[in-house]
């Protein structure tokens, strides 16, 4: 027997009442714990650089040609290990070794030029002392004689003096007395020849003294003559040895070579050209540019991150941790440089390596959802606001 229209009616409506009641017992615990997980739970603020690359933690460095000239010899490839110091290029230095060679010659014709005067100096120097020991000898001998002269006028006067007394007395002939008397007188002036020749003697001593040191003084001053043009030569030497060594371009630190130009033997090169880049053996490390407003006062040394390669897919090779260890207080070309450092488990993969592109993520902090809806909105509602007074008129 069919039901009645308005009993079917009641039953419609039982039915929706009956499943509003079940959906709302369903989706008050929901909301519920939605309002509990929106008011106390914490989640990750990120702060995001797509400019990121894995580096040695030491800096990589340039290999750069100090002067301009032509490449003779090349000895650079990509990824081979590089001493200190290893000469990579060599430029044409044929115009600076012929120099050197010219004065090596010239230095070397010095050489025994100045031997020759010191051995002539030695010797003059020598006859010198020798010369001055028998002036020496010889005024000794005059000086003596003259005083043995001396002695002698003075005894012939006494003698003279006493035959002129007894003369007078007719004890001596007169004849006698003049004759000593003439004795003393030439006795007398041979002394004083004799003083005059020790004079002579000494004077000529000096003389040659002066001669002989005026001659050594001479060559002493063609000694320095030809030690100044060797010094000259010397350091012209010196001066085409550094230049000969700019021409060779060797690499500044031990390590790998990253990246090399294409020059090859007879091309020609700049000054300041870079040629190479050696990027020495180290741990590596991450370095991404972040946006002044994102990195200034928020990212703090110590913050988590996470680094995602290009070319790696994350889902197969995972994404490498790290810490921020360094924040730049510079902006350059409109940007922050941050540097990481990886975790160790990550800097154990073999297969990372320097200069690898990708992405950073650091953790800024850790905020509940209604906190961060706020700021959200309080930064939404202010800067209306402030565009409104910036906007106003001066009165």
């Amino acid at each position: 027997m069919p039901a009645p229209f308005h009993r079917t009616l009641r039953s419609i409506e039982a039915d929706q009442s009956l499943r509003a009641w079940r959906i709302g017992l369903v989706a008050l615990p929901l909301t519920a714990a939605w309002l509990a997980w929106f008011i106390a739970a914490e989640v990750r603020v990120l702060e995001t650089s797509l400019q990121a690359r894995i580096e040695v933690q030491q800096a990589a460095h340039p290999v750069e040609a100090a002067v301009a000239g032509r490449v003779m010899a090349a000895t650079v490839q990509v990824g081979r290990m590089v001493a200190a110091g290893e000469v990579l290029f060599e430029l044409d230095a044929s115009a600076e070794a012929l120099q050197l060679k010219e004065q090596q010659a010239q230095l070397n014709a010095l050489a025994p030029r100045l031997d020759s005067l010191r051995r002539e100096i030695a010797l003059r120097e020598q006859g010198q002392q020798e010369d001055q020991l028998a002036g020496s000898a010889a005024l000794e001998a005059a000086r003596r004689r003259h005083q043995e002269g001396v002695a002698a006028a003075s005894f012939a006067r006494e003698q003279a003096r006493r035959m002129l007394e007894e003369s007078s007395f007719g004890g001596v002939a007169q004849i006698e007395a003049a004759r000593a008397q003439s004795e003393a007188v030439r006795l007398s002036a041979a002394s004083d020849a004799l003083a005059a020749d020790a004079r002579r003697i000494e004077a000529d001593s000096r003389q040659r003294a002066r001669g002989a040191e005026a001659q050594v003084q001479s060559l002493r001053s063609q000694m320095a003559a030809l030690d100044g043009e060797a010094a000259g030569l010397r350091a012209g030497m010196d001066r085409l040895a550094w230049s000969i060594g700019q021409r060779q371009v060797r690499a500044p630190v031990a390590g790998r070579i990253a990246e090399a130009a294409v020059v090859g033997v007879g091309a020609n090169v700049l000054p300041s050209q870079r040629l190479a880049t050696v990027v020495p053996a180290g741990r590596l490390g991450v370095v991404a540019d972040f946006a002044p407003a994102a990195a200034l006062g928020r990212i703090q040394p110590g913050q988590g991150a996470r680094l995602r390669l290009d070319g790696f897919p994350w889902v197969q090779h995972g994404s490498l941790g790290a810490r921020v260890l360094r924040v730049g207080s510079e902006i350059r070309d409109g940007r922050v440089r941050v540097e990481l450092v990886l975790d160790t488990d990550s800097a154990a993969r073999t297969w990372l390596q320097h200069g690898l592109p990708g992405s950073v993520e650091i953790t800024i902090e850790q905020a509940s959802p209604l906190a961060l809806v706020l700021r959200s909105a309080g930064q939404w509602l202010k800067a209306p606001a402030s565009a409104t007074r910036v906007a106003e008129p001066r009165t």
